[in-house]
């Protein structure tokens, strides 16, 4: 959403913004962003734009080995041609890779690649300092959080046909974004599930999110569970941004079990449309965000039933913060308006 939000926000300032595709169906070719279908062809395109002027902006987090080279090329590119190389840093402070003082080939790596950056944007003040221990300047890195007052802009959703069954054939309901990767903890979850349905027999969850290629796997997990069990989970892949509140807003609460995540859009979503959170404890959760320990099933099980039993006095808690236009933060921040041309050409890669 970020990506597509600052994208129409810098065209609509008058700059030229090409989106670089680097993940799900990168290879396939749209006019909404320019395609990538291997490694040398991403080289290949991030040069030439480069060449033709183009200020270069890279996502990157702790969590993606992958994610970190095609960071650092990009980066390296950007210095090569004297264009400005900016990093955007998402995540937070439990990742694979960041930080880790305890590994002197990570340090100098994640080292590397913010010593070369001209500019760092991340999500909160403690990822700034944070970065600042790998001795980055603080004045190089700004705090912009990826939620942003137009997440909530948007047209009427609606649940897909097969949610709206499940809707009325469950409650409580737990809404999870997810993916089928080891720091979502899906087999904590499930012992969690199970712990939870012994009381609440006709409790539901709701996994979405997933990748394309993800659902395989995803569906080959649960494909064994009693037959009862898996009638109280719905897989779903991804929605469109409105219907994705729309079933959220139906749901109960909403359970976000990452730790390694920094300042998260869809727990900011879900509170602003005051509907309770439940996360793993990573320092970071919001006020009004019900905690757990991420790696014990009896802990998450027991807050989920706080919430369904408390539900009056978890809602008066939440406390929403004022809408902020961080996509305009952004799009400042990217354009460099300060220093460069109103019609500086940016490109983004995601």
């Amino acid at each position: 959403m970020q990506t597509l939000l600052v994208t129409e926000e810098l065209r609509r300032r008058g700059h030229i913004c090409n989106v670089l595709k680097i993940n799900e169906s990168r290879q396939v070719k749209s006019p909404d962003y320019i395609d990538v279908q291997n490694g040398l062809d991403y080289l290949l395109k991030v040069f030439r734009r480069a060449l033709a002027g183009c200020r270069i902006n890279v996502h990157v987090n702790g969590q993606s080995r992958k994610g970190y080279f095609l960071a650092l090329a990009a980066m390296v590119i950007a210095r090569l041609t004297l264009r400005p190389a900016l990093l955007t840093f998402h995540g937070g402070l439990s990742q694979q890779y960041f930080p880790r003082h305890d590994s002197r080939h990570l340090f100098w790596a994640f080292r590397l690649l913010f010593q070369i950056s001209d500019g760092i944007a991340c999500d909160s003040d403690e990822i700034k300092c944070a970065i600042a221990e790998y001795g980055v300047s603080q004045q190089r890195v700004v705090v912009v959080p990826t939620f942003s007052s137009q997440y909530l802009e948007v047209e009427d959703g609606k649940p897909p046909a097969e949610a709206e069954t499940f809707l009325c054939a469950h409650r409580p309901i737990f809404f999870s974004y997810v993916s089928f990767r080891p720091e979502y903890r899906l087999e904590v979850v499930r012992q969690c599930m199970t712990k939870f349905r012994q009381h609440y027999p006709e409790a539901g969850f709701i996994w979405l999110g997933f990748p394309h290629r993800e659902m395989p796997r995803a569906e080959e997990f649960v494909r064994d569970w009693p037959a009862a069990e898996r009638r109280s989970l719905l897989l779903l892949g991804n929605l469109t941004h409105a219907d994705f509140l729309a079933l959220m807003s139906r749901c109960t609460a909403c359970l976000r079990t990452p730790a390694c995540d920094g300042v998260s859009a869809s727990v900011k979503e879900a509170l602003a449309l005051r509907v309770p959170v439940i996360a793993s404890e990573n320092g970071r959760r919001p006020a009004g965000v019900i905690t757990y320990d991420e790696f014990d099933a009896d802990d998450m099980c027991a807050k989920l039933a706080f919430v369904v039993e408390n539900r009056d006095l978890v809602l008066a808690a939440i406390r929403p913060e004022p809408g902020a236009d961080n996509v305009g933060l952004m799009a400042d921040w990217l354009a460099g308006e300060t220093v460069v041309s109103a019609r500086a050409e940016a490109v983004q890669v995601r």
